[in-house]
């Protein structure tokens, strides 16, 4: 098929002379296929309203879609530029010149800049520029320059020599220059012999092109802009037509023309006028000397040939007659004309209907033969009426006629292609060139057209194949042969997705056969409807069609309502509706029956689950009881059809479980559920599967019972306080603590916990690791930006290998402060856990394990085979477990309560109270004083305000109001009043973090622990007892940070709890007998308080209830 394809050339540069410079912008670019979101969006409007609406993001320079009522869609690509973007808008082209703030004149809105100058008096090297892409190419004017006069896109600089006008024009893609020598005095003027135009570039450089033009070229050499100087011509033909008028008219096809020579001299564009021409006795004048420029970027292209210039080439000039496209005989000489549409867009896309659209603005009678439209071959810069293009297809004829004397009209013309817009969407054609020629040599036959002609195309596309085929909601895919899937059910939901370039409603069909595929029949067919691009067709196959066990096949294919998909699937699937048979579980850690007590909490288990001579088991689902389900949903894959699988499970409780087990096949069904019973060991929480513990007060020595004593390399110092007794110090440069042999197997399940409390933050530094030859098996440890983080490497290899599987808090760092860390990997659930203070901290899924035989390690750890991360800080009660730390255990193990604090207050005489536990004294100040006359010594407080204010204050208790803490105390009130009453609490700058205390509202005891360091509020436990005045009641609040909690008991019984609650580290002293509130003491208690305790951590239930027996 002889198709028009567009040449694209070599970008061109601008030049600066006595010219027309044209810059063009992107001509029709081909969008991208499928069309946008926004269709969809337009084609429901359109449809809502009852009338095309614009599809916004469509629209380009050339080009604008609109989407119909009936759901098409219209292209209306134009051969110019018809719009600009201005302000994120669309504006329509309008060249009207105007005069701007800068001082320079320019056109309102065009495709690219332009401007021009202004009267000067010294001339200017800017008489008119054009840029585009960021670069510029224009012309200078060397003598005076008048002001010019503005007319729509013509700016006219009368008499810049005698009896001459210098007119530029402004044009779609940018700018014409013409000398106008109005007489035959002003073309004898020696000036014209030679006229020499300063240049003006920026990123560009002019020179003479073989074929004679000018080229400019970009930095990269591509040409950017191009131009032509060579050309001048007389009005002949214009008759009494006023100068405006013949330039606008193209001065005539009559005109006569001569070429100039031209020359690129340095910084100027160097013109030599002939003389002969100027001087003839036959001119009519005025006389036009039109040098051109025009950007040669990407385009839509057209070129007039004419037979009495066979050579000549006029490949997108616009200056003198060119302006316009004409066919047919006018002054003893032939025009024809070629213009190209780019019709990317088009690929694939159904035509309804195509037109081309072009304006008649003159015809030489009003009843002249027609003009044809062809089909043509491609143009380019060497085409001439002696190397047209091939003529390929004749494609309609246009009769109109406008004559603005005898038959004025509006000249609007048309001609259908609808047949060629379909074979170029069918052939992927991206452009069509058209030729206009008249179809006999008559002169009645001449016409000229505006050079705007425009493709209008009413189209759809055809849907796209459905893709994503797949069974019962995407879990099973299309598959054939060998591949195809098993299942056991007769009503089969099938579904693929649907997509449409044009993103319209869209109808589903599906066909079901009985039979593989190449030997079946069809057994059903159905549909679906309205289904939006981009979504699921979705059908249900209905009962009874398929019946029997067997292979089956489905298809399907989609259809607009306008055009349809190919057909695809063969997608096969077998149906089997035999359930499998049990299976069998067995295990040596955890035997069945329920009377072997085994393993333990933490303990991982192994278990064999076997498909028990059921061949076509394809997997296992398992639960245990503890899951509080006994409907078994976590899969086990068996390791081959018919095979077995390794179960791994981690115990989080003793006493009696039962695992739930059933075998699936490959169609999905499933087996009868075995149940395994085991009995899972109690054992002491904090001691089973111990592996190494170092509680660090003053020695090395390992509390498990498994002689792992640690070695101590540097000066690391054993004696410093610890969070409970004695803890190492390490200065971070290499002293650490060893153990010269593995005390885990990392392969399994194992845990690691430690106190610790660093100097500062920054690095990495470690707090326990264990060997591998390049690099630790596991790494508890601390972030550079501060935080805590668990890190297991997938190899032992210099960096670790490729895979570092790091869980890193939340929490960060506080240096000079305690954290409880642990680090737990269940190798049963493949899953790598930290929990910080008592609280998890993330959980990461990690299978990658292999066992670091190496060295043990507090306070440093391996990397690319060399000791590193010395930690800088206080280690305390470091623990090793083989075997998983459970939630429960984590909480427990960071919530172990150490007495920081401890006052009797039976002292009875003095203004001095001592804690028993630390040796350190309080303050008896204010009215605060002893009572001795009761069953109970006790400090007594008259609960006064003001000078009267009195209260027992002493050091703050190495105890952190940000972590677990409990605090205990005898109180006694001597009258139950309208008042808050604090017993105990921490000081502060505002407010008190903790208030035990009484609260008026209600008449009830409450631990109070406020929202922040500088807000009132807080989060209040009441206790479900009243008080009463005169009685000795016990109350202890707890604080438990690994469940955001507080917790109140009365005389050793729990009593309430409230959630949710963040705790702050309070700065300040303890107070017995009040508190702070908006930075004043407050709530004074009236009455007496005896043994006040203070602890970190969390006491249990059955420890509070002793406090309170023993009292």
């Amino acid at each position: 098929m002889p198709v028009s394809v567009r040449r694209f050339l070599p970008a061109v540069a601008a030049l600066s002379l006595p010219l027309s410079l044209i810059a063009v912008g992107q001509a029709g670019a081909e969008r991208a296929d499928p069309e946008s979101p926004e269709v969809t969006a337009a084609l429901s409007a359109a449809e809502e309203a009852g009338e095309p609406v614009a599809v916004e993001s469509e629209t380009t320079e050339y080009s604008e879609v609109e989407a119909n009522p009936d759901g098409t869609l219209t292209l209306r690509q134009s051969h110019e530029p018809q719009r600009v973007r201005r302000n994120d808008q669309w504006v329509p082209v309008d060249l009207t010149l105007q005069r701007r703030a800068d001082g320079t004149i320019g056109p309102k809105a065009s495709p690219v800049q332009i401007r021009f100058a202004t009267g000067s008096r010294t001339g200017t090297a800017e008489l008119a520029v054009v840029a585009k892409d960021g670069r510029e190419v224009g012309i200078g004017w060397n003598g005076d320059l008048p002001e010019p006069r503005l007319s729509g896109p013509t700016a006219t600089y009368p008499e810049v020599l005698p009896g001459i006008d210098l007119v530029l024009t402004a044009k779609n893609s940018g700018f014409s220059q013409v000398l106008a020598v109005k007489n035959a005095q002003a073309a004898r003027n020696p000036e014209l012999r030679k006229l020499s135009f300063p240049s003006h570039e920026r990123g560009v450089a002019p020179r003479l092109a073989r074929d004679g033009g000018i080229e400019v070229l970009a930095e990269d050499g591509s040409v950017a802009f191009r131009g032509d100087a060579s050309r001048m011509w007389d009005s002949r033909g214009n008759g009494g037509q006023t100068r405006a008028r013949a330039l606008a008219s193209a001065a005539g096809s009559e005109s006569a023309k001569s070429t100039m020579d031209v020359q690129v001299e340095g910084d100027a564009v160097v013109v030599h006028p002939d003389q002969e021409f100027l001087t003839s006795p036959e001119r009519v004048f005025p006389v036009f000397i039109d040098p051109e420029y025009w950007w040669s970027g990407s385009k839509q292209n057209h070129a007039v040939v004419q037979s009495r210039w066979p050579d000549q080439r006029n490949y997108n000039r616009t200056d003198g007659d060119l302006g316009d496209l004409k066919a047919g005989v006018q002054g003893g000489y032939i025009s024809r004309s070629f213009f190209d549409i780019g019709v990317g867009p088009m690929r694939g896309k159904v035509i309804h209907r195509a037109t081309v659209r072009s304006r008649v603005i003159h015809s030489w009678s009003c009843d002249g033969g027609p003009t044809d439209l062809w089909l043509t071959g491609g143009i380019g810069p060497g085409t001439t009426w002696n190397s047209q293009p091939g003529w390929h297809r004749k494609l309609g004829s246009i009769y109109r006629s406008n004559h603005a004397a005898y038959c004025p009209s509006d000249g609007h013309a048309e001609v259908p292609i609808d047949g060629l817009m379909r074979e170029a969407a069918g052939n992927g054609w991206t452009t069509m060139t058209f030729g206009l020629r008249a179809t006999t040599m008559d002169s009645n036959d001449w016409r000229r057209f505006a050079l705007d002609p425009v493709l209008e195309v009413v189209y759809n596309s055809a849907p796209d194949q459905p893709g994503e085929l797949s069974m019962e909601g995407g879990e099973i895919p299309c598959a054939t042969g060998q591949d195809r899937p098993f299942v056991f059910t007769e009503t089969p939901r099938l579904r693929g997705r649907l997509s449409d370039p044009d993103a319209g409603m869209l109808d589903a069909r599906f066909s079901l056969r009985s039979g593989p595929v190449g030997d079946s029949s069809e057994i059903w067919s159905g549909s679906t409807g309205n289904v939006p691009s981009g979504s699921f067709a979705e059908v249900t196959v209905p009962a009874g069609k398929v019946t029997e066990e067997g292979t089956y096949n489905w298809s399907m294919h989609v259809t607009d309502g306008d055009s349809s998909s190919n057909w695809v699937g063969n997608c096969e699937f077998e149906v089997d509706k035999t359930a499998p048979g049990t299976p069998a579980v067995s295990s040596t850690d955890y035997p069945g029956g329920g009377d072997t007590v085994a393993g333990g909490i933490g303990q991982t288990g192994a278990f064999t689950v076997t498909a028990n001579g059921t061949s076509d088991v394809d997997h296992f689902l398992w639960s245990v009881t503890e899951d509080e389900n006994d409907d078994p949903r976590t899969r086990a894959d068996a390791d081959r059809l018919g095979g077995s699988a390794l179960v791994r499970w981690t115990p989080t409780l003793a006493g009696p479980q039962t695992m739930f087990v059933r075998s699936v096949d490959r169609a999905g069904n499933r087996s009868e559920i075995v149940r395994y019973k085991i009995f899972v060991r109690e054992g002491e929480p904090l001691t089973t599967k111990l592996s190494g513990h170092w509680k660090l007060d003053g020695d090395t020595a390992d509390g498990s019972g498994n002689d792992r004593t640690l070695t101590a390399t540097g000066e690391a110092d054993l004696t410093a306080e610890g969070y409970t007794g004695e803890a190492v110090s390490l200065d971070g440069s290499d002293q650490h603590l060893s153990h010269a042999a593995p005390v885990l197997d990392t392969s399994r399940s194992y845990s690691v916990s430690a106190w610790a409390k660093l100097d500062r933050a920054g690095e990495w530094w470690a707090v326990a690791s264990q060997d591998g030859q390049h690099s630790s098996g596991f790494q508890l440890q601390a972030t550079p930006d501060g935080k805590w983080a668990v890190v297991m490497f997938s190899e032992d290899v210099d960096g670790g290998g490729s895979r570092h599987a790091r869980i890193v808090s939340e929490q960060g760092v506080q240096p000079g402060a305690w954290t409880h860390l642990v680090a737990a990997y269940d190798h049963g659930a493949e899953e790598l856990r930290l929990y910080v203070n008592g609280a998890p901290a993330g959980e990461l899924d990690y299978a990658s394990t292999w066992n670091a035989t190496g060295d043990f390690h507090v306070g440093a750890a391996m990397w690319k085979g060399a000791r590193t991360d010395f930690f800088p800080g206080d280690i305390d009660e470091v623990r090793a477990y083989q075997r998983v730390i459970v939630d429960s255990e984590a909480a427990l193990l960071a919530n172990q309560p150490v007495l920081r604090a401890h006052y009797p207050l039976d002292e009875g005489s003095g203004d001095v109270a001592e804690d028993v536990a630390t040796g350190r004294t309080a303050e008896l100040t204010g009215t605060a004083g002893w009572s001795t006359g009761g069953e109970h010594p006790a400090a007594e407080f008259a609960g006064q305000w003001g000078e009267n204010y009195g209260a027992v204050r002493g050091p703050r208790p190495a105890m952190r109001t940000d972590r677990s803490y409990t605090v205990s105390a005898w109180v006694r009130l001597d009258e139950v009043d309208d008042y808050a009453r604090t017993a105990v609490s921490f000081g502060g700058d505002e407010f008190s973090p903790f208030m035990l205390q009484y609260r008026p509202e209600s008449q009830k005891w409450c631990l109070l622990t406020s929202l922040r360091p500088d807000g009132a509020g807080g989060w209040f436990v009441l206790s479900e007892q009243q008080a009463t005045a005169g009685e000795w009641v016990l109350l202890t609040g707890v604080y438990d940070v690994a469940h955001q909690e507080t917790r109140l008991y009365v005389d050793g019984r729990y009593t309430a709890t409230r959630t949710g609650v963040t705790g702050w580290n309070g700065p300040g002293e303890l107070m017995i007998g009040g508190s702070r509130w908006t930075a004043r003491d407050t709530d004074p208690w009236n009455g007496t308080v005896r043994d006040v305790r203070l602890y970190s951590g969390v006491l249990s239930d059955r420890e509070i209830g002793r406090l309170y027996a023993q009292n």
